[in-house]
């Protein structure tokens, strides 16, 4: 059994590493605060608390507030708080603190309290009770959260000088998502472009997002579109963060519009198993298992493991996807401290792919059935994507958190697909098509160790973070198999194509790309006054590609970062940030010099700021992105390149997210982006949208009501000013366009829970992607009602 941990208060500071960190000199040391034998001080005073393990913030709090504190350190475990900023009275900062945790704080005699066990651990399913929200979102009932783990460590919201978007687990419920498409279609700001059948890349600020992270690591195993794995799917996940703008400290080479991070579902104590079950009117189904619970009676080994099957059709007859899905995690305390993870996930995803459809030359659309098929049946694609981790923390006395990380990703896919290459024919209705096939397969490793460093300075609370990150990879291919002479099909007749075997012949060589990126990273965040924050960081990049031919090296490039949060009160915030990211190249300069990397610089400022108790955030963002350095066509040597590029993104964001009263909960946003071609070869592109795929506004609003503890429904409609593609001078789009969605459900008891889900309700025509000419324009999708049933035991 895990022994009892008695604080009286304790004040921490760090040696040289944290001085230089800091630019201030503390000496190392610990002393125990005394106890407060006045009685409980119930007066409000202002306490300025980082993020950090739960048991270290609660010792902090303790210490400013001068009362002792009992509790059970194995009963926290490795639950993580952001902090406390603001004016409490004793049990109202413990009370947030520890909202969410399923424990309490009990004053035992005056000045004393101790740390117990609520009567019932689960909240109630329908709806957030009171308190303010913590860093998970699992059984909270909210469409909020207060921290994220998005920066490699836990912090509020709030202070992160950057927009930040979270996809909580009821949301993922409540509308019955099943994929990460599914949740970045409802994120305010977020557009999917669409490559059919759960492939998709994400535009986020008007750049195409090349990376997404688990747990705060970068892997390229989820990368989408037509030669990726598709969209991860959200069995094995408990939400979904979204960090807008650069995050170039974070993973080092990545396009400088956002960041999306994945958070795996933890190991828990409590033991439950949950069944769900799904149902939609394409056809289709879907069954889910999630079981955890401590294997041993101390509660030091926790597991827990899910696994999914689904077999479903698209509204398109001939589009089939069949996957299986496997999430399975151990989580052992060691000591007190030190906790360790390890995990291994699998996907394996067999489909018939949308192709998409083509168009006429002129610009204009054909009318033709949306439920065309332009592939052949034979058509398949199967990917097989795993996964493995093992994670180490460990709390020192001092405070500091010691993280270090392992992962590992294996990803084969192989598919062949025919698709249409020309536009359509207007005299007869007919679009040329190829086939095309390939194998490829890939293996990266990660590896990050980091230090969260708290520090005592000057009567105020700071914070260091300093880290190394690796990742490894080697992309191996077999080379496209292509066949440019299959029989073409009449868009307005498909029945009547010819759809024999193709005859494949080699159209590219095979392949390895090894690449490898190492990164040296820190972050201080200093509490200039009580109120006023300034976070400063940056990383040191190596990045290397090879291709068997040709390698390519960037060497000792520097990402910073800068930002300043100013709390005005209790509930209400102003920042501003600057932030950077960089893109290694491949053109090459007329002396055979590979160009500089692309390098990306955004400026933010906005408010964020909480009401109903802390239950519901909001934020409003200015921002704006420039993109240097692009590759352009060298004008004296046509066949090389020069860094002479330049694009603008700037825009407007706002959202409201949580439980706006007692009933509602609400996730409203709009967004404003206004992309421009600054600098091109092109004299017709600039002053164009560099980004015609990202549309200039969105609004996605979505509310909830609960009218008693059995019945919920919710109504939501999303906007897009519409999207274009151009070449040539000539210009391919589609308008302005509205959906509309609804959700029922019906709560049987406090376990069990049926939703209904209906997606374009109006049954709205529209391309959700517009690429002009002969392929990959593809329809948004038909209307759509899910069932799902999940029961808790």
């Amino acid at each position: 059994m895990s022994r009892p941990h008695t604080i009286t208060s304790a004040r921490t500071a760090l040696g040289l590493a944290v001085a230089l960190a800091m630019g201030a000199t503390a000496l190392p040391g610990a002393a125990h605060a005394q106890q407060n034998t006045g009685g409980t001080v119930q007066a409000e005073q202002h306490y300025d608390i980082s993020a950090g393990p739960l048991s270290q913030v609660l010792n902090r709090f303790a210490d400013q507030a001068g009362v002792a504190l009992s509790f059970d350190a194995a009963r926290l475990g490795q639950r993580r708080s952001g902090g406390l900023k603001g004016r409490f009275t004793v049990e109202q900062g413990f009370s947030r603190l520890l909202d969410g945790s399923g424990q309490i704080a009990r004053e035992k005699s005056p000045g004393n309290y101790v740390i117990e066990a609520t009567n019932d651990n689960r909240l109630d399913p329908v709806q957030v009770k009171t308190g303010r929200l913590g860093l998970s979102t699992e059984n909270t009932g909210s469409y909020t959260t207060a921290q994220v783990g998005i920066g490699r460590t836990v912090e509020s919201v709030r202070d992160i000088p950057q927009t930040v978007n979270v996809v909580t687990s009821q949301q993922i419920k409540d509308r019955n998502m099943t994929t990460l498409q599914d949740a970045l279609e409802n994120t305010t700001g977020v557009s999917v472009k669409s490559y059919g059948t759960g492939t998709a890349n994400y535009l986020i600020r008007g750049f195409e997002t090349d990376a997404i992270s688990i747990d705060g690591n970068q892997t390229g195993g989820t990368s989408s579109g037509t030669h990726g794995h598709g969209a991860p799917d959200l069995a094995g996940f408990e939400r979904v963060e979204v960090l807008k703008g650069p995050a170039g400290l974070l993973q080092g080479s990545a396009e400088p519009g956002g960041y999306i991070n994945l958070v795996r579902k933890r190991a828990l104590a409590e033991r439950a198993v949950s069944l769900t079950g799904f149902a939609h009117s394409w056809p289709g189904y879907r069954v889910q298992v999630d079981a955890t619970g401590a294997l041993t009676d101390d509660d030091r080994l926790r597991a827990r493991t899910v696994v999914a099957y689904e077999d479903s059709d698209g509204y398109i007859d001939d589009v089939t996807l069949e996957k299986k899905v496997l999430y399975t995690t151990l989580e052992y305390d060691l000591t007190d401290a030190t906790t360790t993870s390890i995990g291994f996930s699998t996907e394996d995803v067999e489909s018939v792919p949308d192709v998409g459809v083509p168009t006429y030359a002129d610009g204009t659309f054909a009318d033709i059935d949306r439920d065309l098929y332009t592939g052949a049946p034979f058509n398949n694609k199967s990917s097989r994507l795993s996964r493995a981790f093992v994670e180490v923390e460990h709390l020192f006395d001092n405070g500091v958190m010691l993280l270090a990380s392992a992962n590992r990703t294996e990803r084969d896919f192989d598919y062949l697909l025919n698709y249409t290459v020309s536009p359509i024919d207007p005299v007869t209705g007919e679009s040329t098509r190829w086939a095309l096939a390939t194998d490829q397969e890939l293996e990266e490793q990660a590896y990050d160790v980091r230090l969260d460093m708290p520090v005592s300075l000057l009567g105020l609370n700071h914070d260091v973070l300093l880290g190394v990150h690796r990742r490894t990879s080697e992309d191996v291919s077999s080379g496209y198999q292509i066949d440019l002479n299959y029989p073409p099909i009449n868009v307005f007749a498909p029945e009547t194509a010819s759809n024999p075997w193709p005859n494949l012949a080699p159209f590219s060589d095979p392949s390895t790309t090894e690449q490898e990126e190492t990164g040296v990273y820190f972050k201080t965040t200093s509490s200039l006054t009580y109120a006023t924050k300034l976070i400063l960081g940056g990383r040191l990049t190596n990045w290397e590609t090879d291709n068997g031919q040709d390698t390519e090296r960037v060497s000792d490039e520097f990402t910073p970062y800068a930002g300043v949060v100013h709390e005005l009160n209790n509930d209400l915030s102003l920042y501003a940030s600057a932030a950077q990211s960089f893109v290694p190249q491949t053109a090459e300069k007329a002396n055979g010099d590979i160009l500089a990397p692309r390098e990306g610089t955004q400026f933010e400022i906005g408010a964020k700021g909480v009401f109903n108790r802390g239950l519901t955030n909001y934020n409003l963002a200015l921002f704006r992105i420039t993109d240097d350095n692009r590759a352009i066509q060298d004008p004296g040597n046509p066949a090389f390149s020069v860094a002479g590029g330049k694009v603008r993104a700037q825009g407007v964001e706002a959202e409201i997210a949580g439980q706006v009263s007692e009933r509602i909960q609400v996730l409203t946003g709009y967004a404003y982006t206004d992309t421009e071609q600054l600098e091109s070869d092109d004299p017709n592109a600039e002053g164009k949208p560099f980004a015609p795929d990202s549309p200039e506004h969105s609004l996605k609003l979505w509310g909830k009501y609960t009218f008693n503890p059995s019945w919920e429904a919710g109504l939501g409609a999303q906007y897009s000013s519409g999207t274009f593609a151009e070449s040539g001078g000539v210009r391919w789009e589609q308008n302005g366009y509205t959906t509309f969605s609804a959700m029922a459900a019906y709560n049987l008891n406090a376990d069990t829970r049926f939703v209904l889900t209906g997606s374009n309700l109006t049954d709205k025509r529209y391309y959700s992607r517009v690429q002009g000419g002969g392929r990959q324009n593809y329809f948004g999708d038909a209307r759509q009602f899910k069932l799902s049933f999940e029961t808790r035991f």
